[in-house]
């Protein structure tokens, strides 16, 4: 086997796990309990920070991570489909690529619907009652309908991550641990530059948050949501 070395940074390898824990326990909190409506409301706005940390990541963070980096376009799509034997990529290959970027739409969307969400007794969501009462209630079931595709397309992810595994990448499951692939002539980044940049994203995308939670409602004139001062 190539000589491996770091593709994927630490902190894009802890969004990927917290990305999966988050996920998993939204899913337990709405068809497992009962009474966590407020709960799924916290994690539901710390998925949303995750995502708008990797957002301004994918400017900012190395080249591997990078949505200019991996961003696929049809040529190198149908080249990578008829390639045989399929080339190995040092970040993600082109359907990896173009499930990425299905992961992040799904789910900012469904934490944007989040948002408008209530359980009409103990939570209403931050933007509940800025918009029309009918768009309210048909982004209310966009969170269920894109809900149940997020999970579709994590069982093809799934699917395909194993596929990989037996038949061309056998590291790939333990580098979404320790972050290391066979690859050659990737751009680096010094450590510090990635700690620096990571944390201050990370601030950036906790204030926005914060900001649409607490003054966002007022500053469009929204009086019927929750305190959610925190």
């Amino acid at each position: 086997m190539p000589t491996q070395r770091q593709v994927w940074d630490i902190y894009i390898r802890l969004f990927h796990w917290l990305l999966v824990l988050g996920i998993s326990y939204q899913w337990v909190s709405m068809e497992v309990l009962d009474d966590a409506m407020e709960n799924h409301a916290l994690v539901g706005y710390g998925l949303l920070a995750l995502l708008l940390w990797r957002i301004i990541w994918g400017f900012v963070g190395p080249a591997s991570v990078r949505f200019s980096y991996f961003l696929p376009t049809p040529k190198t799509l149908i080249c990578y489909l008829q390639a045989k034997p399929r080339p190995i990529y040092a970040s993600h290959n082109p359907l990896g690529s173009l499930a990425v970027f299905a992961f992040l739409s799904l789910i900012i969307i469904q934490v944007l619907s989040g948002l408008f969400m209530t359980d009409d007794i103990f939570f209403s969501g931050p933007l509940l009652g800025w918009l029309d009462k009918d768009l309210e209630n048909w982004i209310q079931g966009l969170h269920d309908i894109v809900f149940e595709l997020l999970v579709v397309l994590i069982v093809v992810h799934i699917v395909a991550v194993l596929w990989h595994v037996f038949q061309t990448e056998p590291y790939l499951i333990t580098a979404m641990v320790d972050g290391k692939k066979p690859q050659t002539n990737l751009p680096s980044m010094n450590a510090m530059q990635i700690h620096c940049r990571a944390i201050i994203s990370l601030g950036v995308a906790v204030a926005l948050v914060y900001i649409c939670i607490n003054y966002l409602p007022e500053w469009l004139g929204i009086s019927s949501v929750d305190d959610w001062d925190f």
